[in-house]
């Protein structure tokens, strides 16, 4: 089963409806009210990275379900005008704003570091951390990264690497990361995705 693509901007257009849909098509799948909830979380969290970009962004979210396995899809075009360009740079450089912080924070300044590959947007330790996401890394114009195989690199080095420890305490923290099964993101040129999966 799959919904209707909602067209969405990072200033809360569509976001609702979207919202309210995906509480649908949960019920549909027989989930209960506390899984209908989550679900609806997991989206709201996927929201969050949207509207944490400044300028003009519209992108396009859907949900599916197989029995119940779900998976949420947020894509969009993130082309980089004067004020987007401005705003990323200026959230991920520093790398001690509220948002940055957070684990969904710092795949934002992940994609922010994709999308400007001619300037440095997070800390090389940052980078190296997160970047054990994604073991192909940037290639041919496009990057995967999962949750999957992140948490699966940094849990094997988290006793001998304090970095590695640190993202491990932070995954802990993370909404996302202690509800989802897997995040995914896949950036070829400017088109982002970003697919959450959750089985109930």
């Amino acid at each position: 089963m799959k919904t209707s693509a909602f067209r969405m901007n990072n200033h809360g257009m569509g976001m609702q409806a979207a919202l309210e849909t995906t509480e649908k098509i949960g019920a549909e799948c027989g989930l209960d009210k506390k899984e209908i909830l989550r679900l609806r979380l997991l989206a709201e969290e996927m929201f969050g990275t949207l509207e944490s970009i400044a300028g003009d962004v519209q992108a396009t979210y859907w949900a599916e379900c197989e029995g119940k396995a779900f998976s949420l899809h947020l894509s969009a075009d993130i082309v980089m005008d004067r004020e987007i360009r401005r705003q990323l740079l200026a959230l991920s450089s520093s790398g001690t704003n509220a948002a940055a912080v957070s684990f969904l924070g710092k795949l934002r300044d992940l994609i922010a570091c994709i999308l400007l590959p001619e300037h440095t947007p997070v800390s090389s330790e940052m980078l190296e951390i997160l970047s054990m996401g994604s073991p192909a890394g940037y290639e041919n114009g496009s990057y995967e990264w999962t949750m999957s195989q992140y948490v699966s690199a940094i849990e094997g080095i988290r006793m001998q690497d304090q970095k590695a420890a640190d993202a491990w305490d932070e995954l802990e923290k993370s909404i996302v990361a202690n509800i989802a099964d897997d995040v995914s993101i896949s950036i070829v040129s400017s088109h982002v995705e970003i697919t959450i999966q959750k089985r109930f």
